[in-house]
């Protein structure tokens, strides 16, 4: 069946999965990582709203390209 119209709805469902689970990862994995290296480090808040920061700019980037796949 590779040349059917109709994609693998199973597939597609991995794929949006995939998606929205990395960009909340984006989004986690800098803030968490911010927050541990302030409470290592004493530097409270400094590190926690840095990694908002950096962790807020991956996510939106990674919905801005999951916008873009949608529009394809």
């Amino acid at each position: 069946m590779s040349g059917s119209s109709n994609p693998n709805p199973v597939g597609a469902a991995y794929r949006w999965v995939n998606q929205i689970t990395s960009i909340g990862l984006e989004l986690a994995v800098p803030f968490a990582g911010g927050y541990w290296l302030d409470q290592k480090l004493g530097w409270s808040p400094a590190l926690t709203i840095l990694g908002a920061i950096v962790g807020s700019y991956l996510a939106i980037r990674g919905c801005i390209q999951l916008v873009r796949d949608l529009e394809k």
